[in-house]
């Protein structure tokens, strides 16, 4: 008994494909997509990326408990404002009552007020472009430390078990076979490193596990 087979195009790469007739359903050969058939003139596919609906879920996860973490963090810096706004104003109270009453003791609250007052304004609201937001790190993600950023200098098999230590699935090491008689010293030096191609990270990047991690570093 002869198969009647129908040539058609996937609806998801184009590739051309033939299709049992008599199949209620096939897969492209090139991409994988399943299709549906409900009769001859008609093909009707649906292909469902369970990884990434799964990614998806994971992402949202991680969204709504970082916000839940810069929520709580907002919520602690406005009792310390508020302590630092009302530490500042008693303290300048009590000193401008002891300069009133001529009390040396109460006069020093003045100073100790304005000492709170710069150096608890800086601690609140200085250099926040620096500061690092709390995030969240997933199951299936690592971050990057502050050591594992300043990695020149280090030997590099310190280097690869932090980014290991980290979570790190495919890291590699590759000698560069560079150096002479007047540079020894640098050997098993890291020379550079980079994540999947890109050596511009910093403290705080989140990154997949399974991320390409290279480490060059000088050797003989």
């Amino acid at each position: 008994m002869s198969v009647r087979l129908i040539a058609m195009k996937c609806p998801a790469c184009g590739a051309d494909i033939n299709v049992e007739s008599t199949r209620e359903f096939s897969f492209c050969t090139y991409c994988g997509t399943k299709i549906l058939m409900n009769n001859e003139n008609e093909h009707i596919y649906r292909s469902i990326d369970e990884a990434r609906i799964k990614e998806a879920e994971t992402e949202r996860m991680i969204l709504m408990r970082q916000m839940d973490m810069e929520e709580k963090s907002s919520i602690s810096k406005k009792y310390l404002i508020a302590l630092w706004i009302i530490g500042t104003a008693v303290l300048i109270i009590m000193g401008v009552i002891g300069f009133s009453i001529d009390n040396a003791g109460l006069g020093m609250c003045m100073m100790l007020g304005m000492c709170l007052g710069m150096w608890g304004g800086i601690g609140l609201f200085g250099n926040n472009d620096k500061k690092k937001k709390k995030r969240y790190v997933g199951p299936d993600s690592a971050s990057i430390s502050e050591s594992m950023e300043c990695y020149q200098d280090k030997n590099f098999n310190s280097v690869v078990l932090l980014y290991k230590g980290a979570g790190f699935t495919n890291v590699t090491a590759i000698p560069l076979n560079d150096l002479t008689v007047f540079n020894q010293r640098k050997n098993g030096q890291v020379e550079t490193v980079t994540i999947n191609g890109s050596d511009e990270f910093e403290e705080g990047d989140i990154f997949p596990k399974n991320s390409n991690v290279l480490i060059t570093y000088h050797s003989k």
